[in-house]
């Protein structure tokens, strides 16, 4: 769809639904991938186009040779350009940092709206300082482990480390395994970024459809963020049961997209 930026689609199935179009934006660490394992072709079979982009330097897009440099503003171009691609505007879903980069659109792009926004799991708009420190205080291990991996990219934590970051206790063990190796260093720029916001005031977002959606057992996200998030986009935030952070992979994936088609529906049956 853009040149130089990897996009995975999957036209609607049947008759289409009179809706916009869906458009994925994935979180640190990973691309495109982590939404083509279930959501976009489960979002799909039920009418809608579902379209997921790998975020510049990450999966196959281009920028893996200047990553440390891209930060969040660069980050939301890249959803920019492909929107503008789009034959009416979508709905962006955006998972953790994802969900920041959806945040920032919205500043960046007052004049040209989305339909709507998704937020799962979301960096809240003050950033990760608040994020890393829990970690530092309850999971120093997995703190480290995940500076190991920024750090070198030869370096992967392991699977018990990665379930209990990332996922539930009984995640298939065959598939993280998979999904371990796939993962990928992060731009330091945009963690720098995502550090660095908390000395800013936090600024006022135009009124969109919103759903703002948290997960229970998140060791990144606590439940008070996300309801600073869905607080900033005038909405309430709902905290699904049995999750973890990687909501679109974890053993219960399947409620957390029942929901977010649920409110598409609502908003645009």
């Amino acid at each position: 769809m853009v040149p130089g930026l990897e996009c995975q689609s999957h036209a609607a199935h049947g008759a289409p639904l009179d809706a916009p179009p869906l458009l994925f934006v994935h979180g640190a660490y990973c691309a495109a991938w982590v939404w083509e394992e279930y959501f976009l072709p489960w979002f799909a079979q039920r009418g809608w186009h579902a379209t997921a982009i790998s975020l510049e330097g990450h999966g196959d897009s281009r920028g893996h040779a200047w990553l440390a440099a891209l930060g969040i503003d660069d980050f939301a171009r890249n959803v920019h350009a492909v929107v503008k691609t789009m034959p009416r505007p979508p709905v962006l879903v955006g998972h953790s940092m994802g969900g920041f980069v959806v945040q920032r659109y919205l500043e960046m792009h007052r004049d040209e709206l989305p339909a709507g926004v998704a937020l799962m799991a979301s960096v809240p708009p003050f950033g990760i300082n608040a994020s890393a420190w829990r970690m530092l205080t309850t999971a120093p291990d997995l703190l480290a482990a995940l500076n190991l991996f920024q750090a070198n990219e030869h370096y992967h934590p392991d699977l018990d480390q990665a379930q209990r970051l990332l996922f539930s206790a009984d995640v298939d063990r065959e598939r993280l395994r998979d999904w371990v190796r796939r993962f990928q260093p992060e731009s330091m720029r945009a963690i720098f970024d995502l550090s660095m916001i908390s000395l800013f005031p936090i600024s006022h977002l135009p009124a969109v459809p919103a759903l703002v959606l948290g997960a229970a057992n998140d060791q990144l996200i606590a439940p008070h963020e996300v309801v600073a998030t869905a607080c900033r986009l005038g909405v309430t935030a709902e905290i699904l049961p049995d999750m973890a952070h990687l909501m679109m992979l974890d053993t219960h994936w399947e409620e957390a997209a029942k929901r977010l088609e649920g409110w598409l529906r609502a908003t645009w049956g």
